[in-house]
């Protein structure tokens, strides 16, 4: 029951809300507020308030000036500026927060901005007057507008429609819908995204508008990262990609293009950001199980709970687990029914308000994944669709991720400061049938441990007008510090057969390839963003990094292992590198539903060693620059949102694998031999074109070639197109859920989501052939209320054999060639309890 806040109005029992306090009493007031809506906020309604200001126009400009706090405080504040009237059930926004609304614009504006990322929306009544209310398709009522969504991809919190870039934002609600539970599922709906999924989770190979790591592991960092709250995953690069457990997500967030300035080195190429959900001041809990067809399972209990009043102490825990046997049969191997992988995990957050200006955020999260072989059949099955391997060894692999972080915001009357500290550890080991075949001649064993330290402080504006009618500008500044690490060792174990081929028995000689890396970086950064006028937004930026690099080598060899791999002795070397990122963008509102944009941004990744017989080779930094235009336009009241751009962007200085035969016998290793060039277009749609109906694309178009790779392993490879990288993409998402309940309070839903992609090289080799494209649908169909979903699933439902990448035939043409390949058709069904 919704009572206008301040309007004279009785607030429950006979008394006046707010009895005995002001607004205007600062942060006295904001606490008996907050102290007053947790004693009866289950039994009333909390209003905005009733301002004395004459009725607003909600499209005539207005300046607002409302500070990061909470909303039960920011809403008075809103009301006195905008001049206007909100009401507000109370339940609904007791410990919900806003980031601020600053600067000259339209009252609808305004509220767009002040509710982002709070899950509510408003509703005009009058002219003057406003209602709001959580983002629901109500049974009586048409087709609601699209939520404005809050994102970080310029690392401050900001409306997705303020930023001058291509940005996909995937919402927790999406997510959870689409059923996501691995990165690769999330990368399958971005445009102009290419990844070689595999059986091995620290593993995945990512491309993003063509470029990815064509340098294997010996870099000194990633191409693309993948963060999570913003903490980089894969701050070494000797993962090719991390595809980790995702479970509880707020959103995700891809950015593409450099992201020099705002995220530092190895983002190159882009920055997918899985953001999770952080603890709140209301109780829930959740249950959810699957099953599933190979078979499979899995299962996730959250519980959400305040400890403390007042906000003072709030807690989040999450727990999983999963199960699966798999989807390739291995005809070899006595127990085949012990292959498949198992995940485990928890994660604890914590969230304090001990004030209404100071958060307090921390995390800890640890998961462990076990998992079996690789899902590599020979190519000759593979084309017969008889997903069945030939390997005698089924390989063995674990991982276990342990992720903390702390962070602190204190907003200022002017801005506030963000401090982030984080420590990352990933700890791997992995056995594996380098022949993939019944011949016992190799194999192989690896362990990887990494670690990252990183801090990171940055003080974030707010608007504030310049002198002598110059505009408004807003500007952060901060700095960061990581430290990363690594060590690897391989081990190479000859079977008696490949001694056999020399006529000579098992000597137990082995060859062993250890290296260890540390990477300390610091960096310095800025961006201001300048508005001469409302429309006008004028930003630039830029980044300074150092790394300083020490890389350290060996390789150890005995008896026959020798013949195929020479000893290399111990070094040690250290290299510094530079550079300095920067970025410019201009932004102009043609009106309050079309914008258009241009942005120029760099990026950088340094340099390092590789290892040779007689020493360390050096190898230089690498770096992209991209330009970039692009729109945005929202029609029909908000119903349909349309964005697009295009890009050119020009990759230098490519760190990758060539050959050096100074030695006894030929080496790999690493130069900055190639450069190429990417250029492109990405198409976003969103519609609620009828009741309960939402449509999502994402289209990507994306031309790449190397143009200048003359040194290659392979020759004079100039012209040919960069791996990992299809022309085309296509994301198409269906969701309609039926007006009206239709049993238990439930609304029945229908889902299909459809995935393509075009065919790829998945290795710059131009020897092997181009992969097929290939096309998954998925289809869903169930029930869903507040309180409980449940539902049936195929994915892959048209049951595509596809392959995700390709192997050679193994050492001495022992084994066949082999492909790794997709998943199969699955099916089963899912279900959620909401307390």
């Amino acid at each position: 029951m919704g009572k206008k806040f301040g309007g004279g109005k009785k607030f429950g029992g006979g008394k006046k809300f707010g009895e005995g306090k002001k607004f205007g009493d600062g942060a006295s007031a904001g606490r008996g507020l907050r102290s007053a809506v947790s004693r009866i906020a289950t039994a009333v309604a909390l209003i905005a308030f009733a301002s004395t200001a004459a009725p607003a126009q909600t499209t005539t400009p207005s300046s607002f000036d409302v500070s990061a706090q909470p909303l039960t405080v920011a809403l008075p504040l809103f009301g006195q500026q905008a001049g206007i009237q909100v009401s507000v059930d109370g339940d609904l926004v007791s410990d919900l927060r806003t980031n601020g609304v600053t600067g000259s614009m339209s009252v609808e504006a305004a509220l767009q901005q002040l509710l982002a990322g709070t899950g509510l929306t408003y509703r005009f009544t009058a002219t003057d007057s406003v209602t709001l209310e959580r983002v629901v398709v109500q049974p009586e009522s048409g087709p609601v507008r699209l939520a404005p969504v809050t994102v970080t991809a310029r690392r401050t919190e900001e409306l997705l429609q303020d930023v001058p870039g291509s940005v996909v934002v995937l919402t927790g609600e999406e997510l959870e819908r689409s059923n996501v539970g691995s990165a690769t599922d999330v990368l399958s709906r971005l445009p102009n995204v290419g990844f070689l999924s595999g059986s091995d989770p620290n593993s995945l190979p990512l491309s993003i508008r063509g470029v990815s790591n064509l340098a294997g592991v010996g870099t000194s960092g990633p191409t693309n990262g993948v963060f999570s709250n913003g903490i980089l995953l894969n701050p070494t690069g000797q993962a090719f990609g991390i595809d980790p457990n995702l479970v509880d997500l707020e959103r995700v967030e891809a950015v593409f293009g450099p992201q020099g300035t705002a995220f530092g080195s190895g983002t190159i190429g882009g920055a997918i950001n899985f953001v999770t959900k952080k603890p709140t001041e209301e109780f829930e809990a959740s249950l959810e199980t699957e099953i599933g067809s190979f078979p499979d399972g899995r299962g996730t209990a959250i519980v959400n709970s305040p400890i403390l009043d007042d906000g003072l102490l709030s807690a989040r825990l999450v727990a999983f687990g999963g199960i699966s046997d798999g989807f390739v049969d291995f005809e070899n191997v006595s127990d085949p029914d012990s292959i498949g992988r198992d995940d485990i995990g928890v994660r604890l957050s914590l969230r304090s308000r001990p004030t209404n200006r100071l958060t307090l955020d921390s995390s800890v999260s640890f998961d462990r994944t076990e998992y079996d072989a690789e899902n590599e059949v020979p190519i000759d099955r593979f084309d017969d669709d008889d997903l069945v391997s030939e390997a005698d060894f089924v390989g063995e692999g674990r991982i276990d991720r342990l992720l903390t972080s702390f962070e602190w915001v204190y907003d200022l009357d002017r801005g506030s400061i963000r401090s982030t500290t984080s420590f990352l550890q990933n700890e791997s080991e992995i056995a594996e049938d380098t022949d993939f075949s019944q011949i016992d001649f190799d194999v192989t064993t690896g362990t990887l441990e990494e670690r990252a330290v990183a801090q990171e402080v940055r003080f974030e504006s707010e608007s504030f007008t310049l002198p002598a009618q110059s505009g408004e500008v807003s500007f952060n500044l901060g700095v960061s510090t990581n430290f990363s690490e690594f060590e690897r060792d391989i081990l190479s174990d000859p079977g008696s057969d490949a001694f056999a081929l020399f006529g000579e028995l098992d000597d137990g000689s082995t060859t062993l390839s250890s290296s260890k890396q540390n990477v300390f970086n610091i960096g310095l950064f800025g961006d201001a963003r300048w508005r001469p006028i409302p429309a006008l937004e004028i930003g630039f930026g830029a980044r300074f990094s150092r790394d300083r690099v020490r890389q350290e080598s060996e390789i150890v060899t005995s008896g026959l292992s020798a013949l195929a791999s020479p000893p290399v002795p111990f070094a040690s070397e250290e290299a510094i590198f530079t550079a300095v990122t920067p970025s410019a963008s201009i932004k102009y509102d043609w009106s309050e539903n079309f914008s258009t944009y241009f942005t120029f941004s760099t990026g950088y990744r340094p340099g390092g060693f590789s290892a040779l017989q007689t020493g360390l080779f050096g190898f230089e930094e690498e770096s992209v620059l991209s330009y970039e235009g692009g729109f945005r336009a929202s029609l029909f009241d908000d119903r349909l949102l349309v964005t697009g751009s295009g890009y050119l962007l020009d990759y230098d200085d490519i760190q990758v694998t060539t050959v050096d035969d100074g030695g006894a016998v030929p080496v790999f290793r690493i130069d900055n031999a190639a450069a190429a060039r990417s250029v492109g277009s990405e198409i976003g749609i969103s519609v609620l074109p009828t009741q309960g109906l939402r449509i999502d694309a994402q289209m990507g178009l994306n031309f790449t070639k190397f143009t200048d790779f003359t040194d290659s392993v392979f020759g004079d490879i100039t012209g040919t197109r960069l791996p990992t990288a299809p022309v085309h993409t296509l994301s198409l998402v269906g969701d309609y859920e039926h007006p009206r309940e239709i049993l238990l309070g439930a609304r029945g839903f229908l889902r299909a989501e459809y995935n393509f992609q075009s065919s790829f090289r998945d290795r710059v080799d131009p020897s092997f052939e181009p992969l097929d494209g290939f096309d998954i649908l998925n289809l869903r169909i169930g029930l869903r209320s507040e309180n409980y979903a449940v539902e049936a699933f195929v994915e892959n439902a048209l049951d595509e054999i596809y392959a995700t990448n390709q192997a050679s035939a193994s050492a001495l043409g022992l084994g066949p060639a082999t492909v790794e390949v997709g998943a199969p058709r699955h099916f089963g069904v899912r279900a959620r309890l909401q307390f």
